[in-house]
Parts: structure tokens; C-alpha cells; sequence
């Protein structure tokens, strides 16, 4: 006899639409879970979400999720949560609040459903207490960022997803409520990363850049802040005598005068500095990606934070290229020392990079030892494992 499929209900962080046809970190992996069950249907899947038209197709065109749309707020709808949240602050200050009238809807829709889970993908990880009143017990938290060491806080989640066990630790040590911890690696789609690059296009894309074939492309992926660490890489790479160690930018910035940060000043002259070594290309669809990254030779992800499990190390993997990376976070947990080079985020930082760069550069045959590695690696970070322990977190 088959047992009946377990109900479960995710809840977007209401600011991207779901299917993620805007991006979205959290929305894209929430998109995976639900493409894979289509294929799978090994849950019985809601999603509360906001849409846009595209969005809103997509999901009319799947059979096995159902989606709760929540239109964009209104006016009223905002008043009201925030002259609520002032009530409650006022006489039930130990209540856990709404972030935003987004979370008042989606109760709203679905407060009479019954489910064997309701998962906050993201959003208040403390919990809210009118969505614990409708799901007491039932309330579970997905875990995607990494919570600030030695800063205790409490969350009424009966269980916690983690995107990592380095967060998860993170969160029993910080949490002073106990809950069931669970990691679910994040996963990708390697169909995008295995698609073949052939040398004729491989050297048009490397010409179109101002890159030959006889350069060695170091290849960063990732948006233009401090915490990615995009500044001193490019200190590391002019550090490098070898004009022919070049740097591919892929990720998006705002170069505006308006938006000019002290950090991205110092991107923009350090880029500058460099000249023809530097190639910046900008915002690549994440299903185009694969293109720039086997016409690179390595890829440094020179995180200076603790990055709760960043799939840019593992679309790397996947795509075969070498992978230089700081000791941060969930980086370690997802690479290996077989096809990354680990180095400490310290004073040295920039010198260690340069020296594992020239390292590389000069031995292609541990190049392609840590290619093999990585494409395995890569293998345990798919989107059919990511559902398969999702699934099992569930029961």
C-alpha cells in the first residue's frame, strides 16, 4: 500500500516570483525542488509566492505543485500590517512579528490548508507567531544564510534545513531554542556546465575579450562587493609579472557616479591599472555561463566572508576548471583539496593568491588532475540529489 505523499508547503521570501524568472538565489534553488518533482513527485507541493506574467504561464504549466499567487501589496494592505505590527509591539510585545504584509496574505490563503510542514524559505528566521497559532509544530525554517557567530538568537522553527553543515553548526551554537538540523545541499543543473566548448569557439570567445590562446585565464564569477573579494584578486593579479595571467570579470555592477562606492572605486581603478589584463563582460544568464567558463583555465572564488554554500565553486566543478578558494564558509564542504587550492583569508591574502595562480599556471599537469576531481566533485551537487535529501529532511 503507498503511502500518502507528505503535504508541504514552501513560502517564498515574497520579493521574486516563483518560478524564478527574475533570478534569485533563493527562488531559483526553490524552482529546482519544484522541476524536480514534477519529475519525481515525491511530494505533495504548495508554493506561495509572488508572479509576474512569466511566472504566473510557467506555473499553470506544472501538474504537481500548486501555486498560491499573491499579488503585488496594496496600500491598504500595507497600512494595515504596519498598524497591526504597532498594535501587537504595543500589547504582546513577546509575539513574533510579520516582516511585511506579504506574510499577512499568504497566512491569510492559506491558514485553513492542512500541511505536514510549512517551510519559510528564507525570510524571518526567528518565526511568526500567527502562522505558529495555524501550524503549531508544523513551522520549519530553510536555512540559507550563515548566522552571526556570538550573537544568540531564538526561532520557534520545530526544524531547520541547512544549506551546509557549517551553517547548521552555526545555527545550533547561536540558537538558544532546539530544533531538529538538517542539511540539504544546494544543488545545480549540470546539463548547463557539461555542454562542449570545441577550440575554434573557444578562441573566438578569448579574441572577442582581447585574449589569446597563449594567456592564461584566471576567471571570476559573482557580484561587485566587498565580500566576494573581486579587489583583491585584482590586486593578486598585478602582482603577477606575467602579462599573459589575465582576468575574466563575469557578474554584474553598477558603475554609475551615483552609485559609486569607495570599494568599486578602487574596482574601477585597479581595472584600470591593469588594462588589457582585465576583461569585464558583466551580467551573463546563468544557462550562457559555461560559454566563459571553458574558455578559462582556472577560477578563483576569493570569498571574504563566511559564504553560507555559494554554487559558483560547484558550477566551476562542473564545468572542469581548477578552482582556487579562500577557507570560508561552506566553500571547503562543497570542493575538496583534490580539485581546489585552499588558501586563508588574512593579511596574506593577496600574495597567497598570486602565489597559487603562478602555482597553476606553471603546472598544467596538476591542472588537469584537479579537472577530473571537480567534474566527480561536481556530481554530488546536482539538482536530483538536492531534491532526493530535501525529500527525505521532509519525513
Amino acid at each position: 500500500m503507498n503511502m500518502p505523499l507528505k503535504r508541504i508547503c514552501l513560502i517564498a521570501p515574497g520579493l521574486l516570483p516563483v518560478p524564478a524568472t527574475q533570478g534569485g538565489a533563493i527562488e531559483t534553488l526553490m524552482t529546482s525542488i519544484v522541476n524536480q518533482n514534477e519529475l519525481y513527485k515525491e511530494l505533495d507541493l504548495t508554493v506561495v509566492t509572488t508572479f509576474d506574467d512569466e511566472s504566473k504561464r510557467l506555473a499553470k504549466s506544472l501538474h504537481y505543485t500548486k501555486f498560491v499567487l499573491i499579488p503585488s501589496t496594496t496600500v491598504f494592505e500595507r497600512l494595515k500590517h504596519r498598524v497591526k505590527n504597532v498594535f501587537i509591539r504595543r500589547f504582546f510585545p513577546s509575539q513574533r512579528l510579520s516582516p511585511s504584509a506579504f506574510y499577512d496574505v499568504a497566512l491569510r490563503d492559506i491558514r485553513h490548508e492542512s500541511f505536514d510542514g510549512v517551510v519559510f524559505e528564507g525570510g524571518p528566521s526567528s518565526g511568526i507567531t500567527a502562522f505558529d497559532d495555524s501550524f503549531p509544530g508544523k513551522m520549519w525554517y530553510h536555512l540559507h544564510y550563515t548566522p552571526t557567530f556570538d550573537k544568540p538568537f531564538s526561532s520557534s522553527a520545530s526544524r531547520v534545513f541547512a544549506v551546509s553543515d557549517f551553517v547548521g553548526k552555526a545555527w545550533c551554537m547561536n540558537c538558544t531554542s532546539q530544533q531538529k538540523v538538517i542539511t540539504v545541499h544546494n544543488g545545480i543543473d549540470m546539463s548547463r556546465f557539461s555542454r562542449h566548448v570545441d577550440a575554434a569557439e573557444r578562441r573566438r570567445i578569448r579574441s572577442s575579450l582581447g585574449f589569446t590562446d597563449d594567456d592564461f585565464i584566471v576567471i571570476f564569477c559573482g557580484r561587485i562587493m566587498r565580500e566576494k573579494g573581486v579587489l583583491e584578486l585584482l590586486q593578486a593579479i598585478s602582482e603577477i609579472d606575467d602579462q599573459h595571467v589575465k582576468l575574466m570579470i563575469v557578474g554584474s555592477a553598477d558603475f554609475g557616479p551615483s552609485n559609486r562606492t569607495p570599494y568599486v572605486n578602487a574596482v574601477v581603478e585597479r581595472v584600470s591599472h591593469l588594462g588589457n589584463r582585465v576583461a569585464y563582460i558583466g551580467y551573463v544568464p546563468n544557462d550562457q555561463l559555461y560559454r566563459y567558463l571553458k574558455s578559462a583555465d582556472i577560477q578563483v572564488v576569493p570569498s571574504m566572508w563566511e559564504d553560507a554554500a555559494p554554487l559558483v565553486p560547484v558550477e566551476a566543478m562542473a564545468a572542469g576548471l581548477p578552482l582556487i578558494v579562500t577557507r570560508s564558509g561552506g566553500i571547503e564542504e562543497y570542493t575538496s583539496p583534490e580539485c581546489a587550492v585552499i588558501v586563508e583569508r588574512d593579511g596574506q591574502i593577496v600574495e597567497s593568491l598570486s602565489r597559487a595562480i603562478v602555482s597553476l599556471q606553471r603546472n598544467p599537469d596538476r591542472c588537469n588532475k584537479m579537472s577530473q576531481a571537480g567534474l566527480a566533485r561536481a556530481q554530488l551537487y546536482g539538482m536530483r540529489s538536492m531534491y532526493q535529501q530535501f525529500v527525505a529532511a521532509c519525513k
